[in-house]
């Protein structure tokens, strides 16, 4: 019981708060600059990052919680999945190109159900915190079904969709942050 509630109390999460500053930033400049934001160096460039970033994210709160949360391997697939995503989309711009509507789906998929299952620790700290975590994940998860499901959707608003995607996640991230204080 000990360790739990000292593992609960480790501090400000800097990681946490600044992929979730980077995602709200990235959301702006995308709804800011939408056709720039489909300029496929770029785009694919700065979400390969970002997708690294998330990726180094997830391990960080695996090593931090595989002790207090059963659950907590989930991370490491969704690290993995982030990274090799982040990596594709650095390493092969024609790759990118060709599937950066299925590779956000499925990123924005894979990270949405991790968090929704994360999320469920955030019950020991407060209920509010937990209920408006798994409220912005459900959120998150319409819009990859939405992008997975209908392309012609995706296609079209590929764009807002990401940005909105990004908006969400960071400021859950921005939240979670705080949480573990």
């Amino acid at each position: 019981m000990n360790d739990i509630y000292n593992s609960r109390h480790q501090g400000f999460d800097w990681g946490s708060f600044i992929a979730g500053i980077l995602f709200v930033v990235a959301s702006f400049l995308l709804l800011r600059y939408p056709g720039r934001g489909l300029s496929a160096f770029v785009f694919v460039f700065v979400f390969g990052i970002l997708s690294i970033l998330q990726g180094i994210i997830w391990i960080s709160a695996y090593v931090k919680f595989h002790n207090i949360f059963d659950l907590s391997w989930v991370t490491l697939i969704s690290a993995i999945v982030d990274i090799v995503i982040g990596v594709l989309f650095l390493c092969s711009r024609e790759i990118g190109g060709l599937t950066l509507a299925i590779l956000f789906a499925i990123w924005f998929l894979a990270d949405s159900i991790i968090g929704i299952i994360f999320s469920w620790h955030l019950r020991e700290y407060s209920t509010g915190y937990f209920v408006l975590c798994l409220i912005l994940n459900i959120v998150s998860l319409i819009i990859a079904f939405a992008l997975l499901f209908n392309p012609v959707l995706a296609a079209i608003t590929l764009v807002y969709l990401v940005a909105f995607w990004l908006m969400v996640f960071g400021i859950n991230e921005i939240f979670v942050s705080w949480m573990h204080r």
